[in-house]
């Protein structure tokens, strides 16, 4: 199997530089064998292109990881709630092999199909093990829920409540992909905002998302009464366990999957104070202020900060003093961090803290979006500005918080958005809320 790892990483790099042509051939060659199998799919399929490439990279790149037969069957039990079965992985094999005798030309050999082949089918034997041990297990390959309550805050981010049919496993820090009626085929990976309760209701936060067709639908048309459709629970960065001292630090809608975490460390009485750092791109971003508001007053050995830009201030700049303010501290060699927010702001927040003598056993965060073949570095900020976005690969174990996108010509300094800041070492803004006490320290 190495030599095949090697044969088919070696051929995926040069297909890579024709990659909407060869997306665009493996869809149409699918379809063109087997056209009942076009039903699963969205009716909008721009996405699914992007998607899909996103997808062949990162397996490609983990094909030599031994924990990724494991994730291939976890992303097989995902994979139910879209309707496939055993049946169709063969038919999707035969497309993807000729998907990259397409985009290899003459550099296409026997050798080279053998391995797609045998590398493939390796993939698909881990798949359909995670499916059928979650038909042996009974779980559903989807949930129903009924919609309770939404808000809409600033207009940009919407609280959702909803209940299932049935109870609905999960654990703090995990998230869930939803889908409604009036949009099928079209999941998007949405956080879990409360910890498990006896009442069975689920939170979601929805950031909108420019362009977003599922969360502008969510954000404006979604009414109590309303029915959604929930992928099982997923994602591998749940609450700190331990008893030492607890950082959280949420920039965005990573609130959401914060505020579960907060609540499940609750109900442990934590016997160390936890510090929470909230984050915004700008003050009037943050949201849910009915429990944002009374936090350090609800949780007494809760340290509050809010972090966002003074007035003209640029957010590089806010970001900056974000960071100076962590590096200040000097506890960090005994925290257990738990991260949440934009794939930019939780990786540069990991390594600066990894800087600072926190184990990666102690920072949790959900795993890394991998970039698609649009993603790589910009080269100027015109170029920032007129690429595509590219669009986020829904990991079983991972969520990608598509409204945020990292802004040009910040080298070296957090410049994510969705990651400013106020008070800090040198002065700053601080959030006034009904019964935020805290300033930041």
């Amino acid at each position: 199997m190495h030599n095949d790892i090697t044969v088919v990483t070696a051929n995926f790099e040069l297909v890579r530089r024709r990659a909407d042509h060869v997306v665009k051939y493996f869809y149409a060659h699918l379809f063109a064998a087997n056209p009942e199998l076009r039903t699963l799919f969205p009716a909008e399929m721009n996405d699914q292109f992007e998607r899909l490439f996103s997808a062949l990279g990162h397996l490609v790149a983990h094909l030599d990881n031994p924990t990724l037969p494991d994730h291939l069957a976890q992303l097989g039990r995902d994979h139910r709630k879209f309707e496939v079965t055993a049946e169709h992985y063969e038919a999707v094999g035969r497309s993807l092999v000729a998907a990259m005798r397409f985009g290899s030309g003459r550099a296409w050999t026997r050798e080279t199909e053998a391995s797609w082949n045998a590398v493939y089918t390796s993939v698909a034997t881990s798949m359909i093990r995670g499916a059928r041990e979650a038909r042996l297990r009974q779980e559903p390959r989807w949930w129903d829920a009924t919609v309770l309550h939404q808000r809409l805050y600033q207009g940009r981010t919407a609280i959702i409540s909803a209940l299932p049919d049935q109870p609905y496993p999960y654990r703090a820090g995990q998230y869930a992909t939803l889908q409604l009626p009036g949009l099928p085929r079209v999941w998007r990976p949405y956080s879990l905002a409360r910890a498990p309760r006896g009442d069975g209701i689920l939170e979601f936060h929805v950031a909108r998302v420019k362009g977003g067709r599922l969360s502008n639908a969510l954000c404006d048309r979604l009414t109590a009464g309303e029915r959604l459709r929930l992928g099982p629970a997923s994602g591998t960065a749940t609450a700190p366990r331990g008893a030492g001292p607890v950082t959280l630090l949420a920039a965005g809608s990573g609130w959401s999957s914060v505020k579960a975490v907060l609540e499940e460390l609750a109900t442990r009485r934590p016997p160390h104070p936890v510090r929470l750092e909230l984050v915004a791109r700008a003050r009037e971003h943050f949201y849910d202020p009915d429990t944002v508001a009374g936090l350090d007053e609800k949780y007494p050995w809760l340290e509050v900060s809010w972090w966002y830009p003074r007035p003209g201030e640029p957010r590089v700049r806010a970001a900056r003093r974000l960071h100076a303010a962590l590096l200040a501290r000097g506890d960090w060699e005994a925290q257990h961090v738990y991260l949440s927010g934009p794939r930019f702001f939780v990786s540069e927040i990991s390594e600066l803290l990894s800087r600072q003598g926190v184990t990666p056993d102690r920072i949790s965060h959900d795993r890394l979006p991998p970039t698609s073949s649009h993603s790589g570095p910009r080269t100027d900020h015109a170029e920032h500005f007129l690429a595509p976005r590219p669009a986020p690969w829904i990991d079983p174990d991972a969520r990608a918080d598509c409204a945020y996108e990292r802004p040009a010509g910040a080298a070296g300094a957090a410049a994510y958005e969705g990651s400013d800041s106020p008070a800090a070492p040198g002065g700053g803004a601080r959030l006034s809320l009904p019964g935020a006490r805290r300033a930041v320290p």
